[in-house]
């Protein structure tokens, strides 16, 4: 199991706004800078920043003085919320998908009740964690400008 790229991304992100959220200079942060600093492209961020404002997990504003910051309190983040928002798909395998599967044994197979366990011990233990607690001390980004 892999997470999407688009996860990945959005868990990047939110981790940066989150460091920034302690500093009492906190200051918003463009899709630009994140981007640059992270190495990733613009355009693809700006998708999945998308899907992270529509959530509620992230705030933009626009504007000169715009950006982004977190749209609510790191601490009330689960890590297992940013996930399920992000990702398409837990279907493990094909008996698990809603279209139906051509399965042969499905009627008998022992497999999807294992696969469900672990992927509700997966679910579990990202909701232990905020991102609060995967967020570590504040990061400077290097001002365009500067």
């Amino acid at each position: 199991m892999q997470l999407n790229q688009q996860t990945d991304y959005a868990l990047r992100v939110l981790m940066l706004l989150a460091e920034q959220e302690s500093l009492e200079a906190s200051r918003l942060y463009t899709i630009r800078e994140i981007a640059e600093f992270h190495q990733i492209s613009r355009n693809h961020l700006m998708k999945v920043v998308n899907s992270l404002v529509e959530q509620g997990f992230v705030q933009a504003q626009r504007g000169r003085n715009g950006g982004l910051k977190l749209g609510k309190p790191s601490k009330n983040i689960r890590i297992g919320d940013v996930v399920r928002g992000m990702e398409n798909s837990w279907n493990l395998v094909e008996c698990f998908s809603s279209a139906g599967s051509m399965c042969r044994i499905q009627s008998k197979c022992r497999l999807q009740h294992v696969f469900r366990q672990a992927l509700q011990a997966f679910w579990e233990k990202l909701d232990e964690f905020s991102l609060a607690d995967i967020s570590s001390s504040p990061t400077k980004i290097v001002m365009f400008n500067e």
